[in-house]
């Protein structure tokens, strides 16, 4: 069965897209524009432009549904939150060719759901954060919280963008008062420890046929956000195993990537995301295919054994340094990653979708980073809004 990327015009997407073409799955990209970049990937067998998932998500269930339906059966796998929020939300009215590649709307909400979240790892044995309170922004605007916290949204794709660190009651109403009354949000204490990523693969009868764990050196923001610096670790299989149960306990299976930080009390997940993440292409460059692994659990194909992959290769995300670059530190940010690395955008065999990326992250920070060194000195065809199969892609 062929597969379907949406989003295409995303960094993850793209990264998902690369795994599926090596491996040889034949997969359609979908984007908002003819400029998205895992469109001109050499690894996309097909093409197709339609509506973005966040603006018009209804426009955008029906292009998929009818692309599906045109070239299908397709395992849709969906770029961003929106596009899960649009996909899940339908109540029978996707194609007859999607394939979606969760089990069912509850196990998924399940892992998105911060609070939800605890409730499973506690159940599989794992730590949780020691104070937790799930409110509304109104609440938590007259709350008090005692020592280091973060305020993050209960379910991705609320008002609140991000997760949030502060220390005081005057900081957390600083964030949460902009926002609307009503919206959820979780309050937890701060977890304090060394931050890893698990990320790993379940078949319908819930084993484990892939897995990759890196830790973190460095986010952006350098107080606690997204991975801008990561290396490849062997990975903690007693570790994989209880994030294992826990996914079996939401009933779920296939993809999911897990944040975990090493807290005094024992290993903590944070956060889960049944989708492509950023870093990824760290665990390709490692030589741990995920995607391909997840495409074979929806589909029933046999999957390798479990064996050793490379350690020590290096990840770094081009636009969060330049944010690290334009706003604080510098030194931080023009600091060599050791080889072997891997990056967010770059592949030396699929240029034209890493220049793409790379323009527009440039000239989104360039005028930002400009200001701030000035005050530290002294050939491919177009793509048509139809499906379009592309020859010798591979």
């Amino acid at each position: 069965m062929d597969a379907l990327v949406t989003d295409a015009h995303i960094s993850s997407a793209l990264a998902g897209v690369r795994a599926l073409g090596a491996a040889g799955i034949a997969t359609t990209t979908l984007g908002p524009g003819r400029g998205a970049a895992a469109l001109w990937s050499r690894h996309a067998a097909a093409r197709a432009v339609g509506p973005d998932s966040e603006r018009e998500p209804a426009g955008f269930v029906e292009r998929v549904s009818r692309i599906a339906e045109e070239c299908g059966p397709l395992v849709v796998y969906p770029g961003r939150e929106s596009a899960i929020d649009a996909l899940l939300g339908q109540d029978g009215g996707l194609g007859r060719g999607v394939v979606l590649p969760f089990p069912d709307a509850s196990s998924v909400d399940a892992l998105r759901d911060k609070s939800a979240l605890a409730v499973l790892a506690r159940a599989a044995g794992l730590s949780t954060p020691g104070r937790a309170v799930a409110a509304q922004a109104a609440e938590l605007a007259r709350a008090s919280p005692r020592g280091p916290w973060v305020v993050k949204p209960t379910r991705p794709g609320g008002a609140l963008a991000s997760a949030y660190l502060g220390t005081s009651a005057d900081e957390l109403r600083a964030v949460v008062r902009p926002l609307p009354r009503t919206e959820p949000l979780l309050l937890q204490e701060r977890a304090r420890g060394r931050q890893l990523s698990i990320a790993l693969v379940l078949d319908r009868e819930g084993r484990v046929t892939a897995r990759f764990q890196h830790v973190v050196r460095r986010t952006w923001p350098l107080e606690g956000g997204a991975t801008t610096l990561a290396v490849g670790v062997a990975p903690d299989e007693k570790l994989v195993e209880g994030i294992a149960r826990m996914l079996r306990e939401a009933g779920y299976w296939g993809f999911a990537q897990i944040d975990v930080v090493e807290s005094p009390t024992g290993p903590m997940p944070i956060d889960a995301n049944p989708r492509f993440y950023t870093s990824l292409p760290l665990a390709t460059a490692s030589g741990v295919n995920l995607p391909a692994a997840w495409h074979a659990a929806v589909v029933g194909s046999p999957a390798p054994g479990l064996s050793a992959y490379r350690t020590g290769v290096t990840y770094r995300w081009l636009e969060a340094d330049l944010s690290t670059l334009a706003r604080s530190s510098p030194r931080a940010a023009l600091r060599p990653a050791h080889r072997p690395r891997a990056g967010a955008i770059w592949a030396s065999e699929d240029p034209v979708p890493s220049a793409l990326l790379a323009a527009g992250t440039t000239g989104r920070r360039g005028l930002a980073i400009g200001r701030r060194l000035i005050g530290r000195l002294p050939g491919w065809p177009s793509v048509r809004p139809d499906a379009q199969r592309a020859h010798g892609s591979r």
